[in-house]
């Protein structure tokens, strides 16, 4: 318990350390003193720390600026932000054209996480929250993302990833989620059948910006017993507002008419 009580107060420090240079023109150690009820030793200890992971440098006149770490972390973080509006209307109409859940995700390292969620209106929903994370191999959005990638980088990441079995129908063969993912990137989507969790199917579809390459993946996530036969219902509605979504981004897709009219 005191272990965590010094860690909370240790990174509490650090944060408004970081602060203050944010909001200071290249403050000096001198500069920082008179502005945080720090000791010396102690600030330097922060100061070098912040330092060591890239938050902060140190300029050739001793005082001290944001990180190239720190900002491509703000950038990104306002990308996501920017993603969520963009893709909001789309999402929307996406979950009221098939009546269930619909889940938006981009890739975090070697995973993917829920940015954002659209609940279905029906009274059985989905349990999964926004910030959840959840495996390439085993997600519609982690498949559908892969498929998007280019070929060597997918099959690079795939070789790194643990295929452990979220559920007893997780496909943890290697081999057979390469020729899988072969497979989605000509349909134009994906699919988890009760892989991530018991009882939900899901259909996924990535979200491509200009340069071709995926920034994100979208789910419709259907409970099995209200699953209709025919499952072009889901990724048709799927494809189409995904298309809408990466248009918006500068995307274009010349095979998406072939791939609906399938």
């Amino acid at each position: 318990m005191n272990n965590r009580i010094l860690g909370t107060q240790s990174f509490s420090r650090s944060i408004a350390v970081l602060q203050l240079i944010s909001e200071r023109d290249s403050p000096s150690v001198s500069d920082l003193l008179k502005l945080c009820d720090l000791t010396r030793p102690t600030l330097y200890r922060i100061l070098a720390s912040l330092e060591a992971e890239g938050l902060i440098q140190q300029t050739s006149d001793k005082r001290y600026r944001l990180g190239a770490r720190l900002v491509g972390l703000a950038h990104k973080a306002l990308a996501q932000m920017d993603l969520r509006s963009l893709a909001r209307p789309s999402l929307e109409m996406l979950r009221d054209d098939t009546g269930e859940t619909v889940h938006l995700a981009v890739r975090n390292r070697e995973q993917m996480i829920y940015i954002d969620k659209i609940e279905s209106r029906e009274v059985v929903r989905m349990a999964s929250t926004i910030g959840t994370p959840v495996p390439f191999h085993s997600s519609s959005v982690g498949k559908a993302y892969l498929s998007a990638m280019p070929h060597e980088d997918a099959l690079a990441l795939l070789d790194r990833l643990p295929l452990d079995a979220v559920t007893d129908q997780t496909n943890t063969d290697r081999d057979r989620l390469k020729r899988f993912m072969i497979r989605a990137d000509e349909l134009g989507y994906a699919y988890d059948d009760q892989e991530n969790e018991k009882d939900i199917v899901c259909f996924g579809a990535a979200i491509r910006d200009v340069s071709g390459g995926p920034v994100a993946a979208v789910s419709v996530s259907v409970p099995l017993f209200r699953l209709r036969d025919d499952r072009r219902f889901y990724w048709r509605a799927l494809l189409r507002h995904t298309a809408e979504i990466s248009a918006r981004l500068g995307y274009s897709d010349l095979l998406g008419d072939v791939r609906m009219g399938s």
